[in-house]
């Protein structure tokens, strides 16, 4: 780890909003008072429910996989099924696929969208407990916490896409001080900094270590570990579930369809929470994630700057909203005119204080994000 007593390399800001894939937009599927993980009988059909994990579905992935590995187990033991459809080529889909072939089963997924066009693929990629609730069972977040980062850590130099990684930020995380409260141990504890060691930072700031996950890499590689243990991708939009149980023929059905369940699944408790990411070129030279004002997570394939929060299910991105999201991380470091953070961060007072009350409140409190209205 650097010394935090010299200055870091200064990122360049230099950002075409016009070129190809430099803006980009993606919805969270963000669920009222928890995610879903769960089954059910629907249908005939032994349904587990695998959704609604707002910003955190890179993060929780593996460990949500091995919980739904755990009830398809206990289910094909009683009935002898061989064979499971998973709904879903995102995260979610394609991790509980993975783990779903380790009990010796045909896997079949059924998506709307393949993998490089689903909201994980525009994540940012850090691991971190970010926009999702879990009001309710702690003991069983420990349990998937532990079982998705030593996943991923021990696939780190194995091609998946995954670095350890610093994150300084120049306020307290709540997104990792969670972790850090619920699963003690897991990743170092906080180091607090007299100074943020950057070019043009005077101010405190504050030091973890995390993983960085590379949503580009990350998918692919388990898309064609999936393709070649010989997983069938069809591509399908369900119009409702009398055509999905009329065109899937399997008998144990894996939901992994995120924001797609507040229709296909009638769940009310679902919403979606939009973020737009401007994506500048690839920067070797910065082995940091950063956060104030937003946050800048440097990739292999580009240095992601996001951090926005709207109530829309618009993914079309926002060139405006981009360059106003380079500009924040840039005046830090004292490379572009100052600004005020704007109401529609995560980083602003009135968004965390959303999130800090729906964090305290009861899972069957009313939820209705804080909505900016559009310009």
């Amino acid at each position: 780890m650097p010394s935090v007593d010299a200055d870091l390399p200064t990122p360049h800001f230099t950002f075409d909003a016009d070129a190809p894939g430099a803006c980009v937009a993606g919805i969270r599927p963000y669920r009222c008072g928890s995610y879903r993980l769960e089954a059910e009988a629907v249908s005939g059909r032994f349904v587990v429910h695998n959704y609604g994990h707002g910003g955190a579905g890179i993060t929780l992935s593996w460990g949500c996989a091995a919980k739904v590995q755990d009830l398809v187990r206990a289910r094909v033991a009683a009935s002898h099924e061989t064979e499971a459809a998973v709904l879903g080529s995102g995260v979610m889909g394609l991790t509980a696929a993975t783990l779903l072939l380790d009990l010796g089963l045909t896997v079949t997924i059924y998506a709307d969208r393949m993998f490089a066009d689903t909201t994980s693929h525009k994540a940012g990629g850090q691991w971190a407990l970010s926009l999702v609730e879990y009001h309710g069972n702690e003991s069983e977040l420990k349990d998937i916490l532990a079982k998705a980062y030593n996943t991923f850590k021990s696939s780190i130099g194995q091609n998946f896409g995954v670095y350890e990684r610093p994150n300084y930020a120049s306020k307290v995380s709540h997104n990792l001080e969670e972790v850090l409260r619920i699963a003690p141990g897991l990743i170092p504890r906080r180091k607090d900094l007299p100074r943020m060691p950057f070019h043009g930072h005077h101010n405190a700031g504050h030091l973890y270590q995390t993983l960085l996950v590379e949503p580009p890499t990350f998918l692919k590689r388990l898309a064609d570990d999936l393709n070649t243990r010989g997983v069938r991708f069809v591509q399908c939009k369900f119009a409702d579930q009398a055509h999905l149980f009329s065109t899937v023929t399997q008998k144990v059905i894996v939901n992994c369809t995120g924001y797609g369940a507040k229709k296909l699944w009638n769940d009310p408790a679902m919403h979606a929470i939009r973020g737009d990411l401007a994506m500048l070129p690839p920067q070797p030279s910065l082995q940091y994630l950063y956060s104030q004002g937003g946050y800048m997570f440097p990739r292999t394939d580009h240095v992601v700057i996001g951090g926005t929060f709207e109530c829309s299910e618009n993914e079309q991105p926002d060139k405006a909203e981009c360059k106003k999201l380079v500009r924040a991380i840039a005046m830090n470091f004292g490379l572009a005119p100052p600004m005020a953070i704007p109401e529609n961060y995560i980083q602003h007072p009135r968004i965390s204080e959303w999130l800090k009350q729906r964090r305290l409140a009861p899972a069957d409190t009313p939820c209705t994000p804080p909505c900016t209205p559009p310009p």
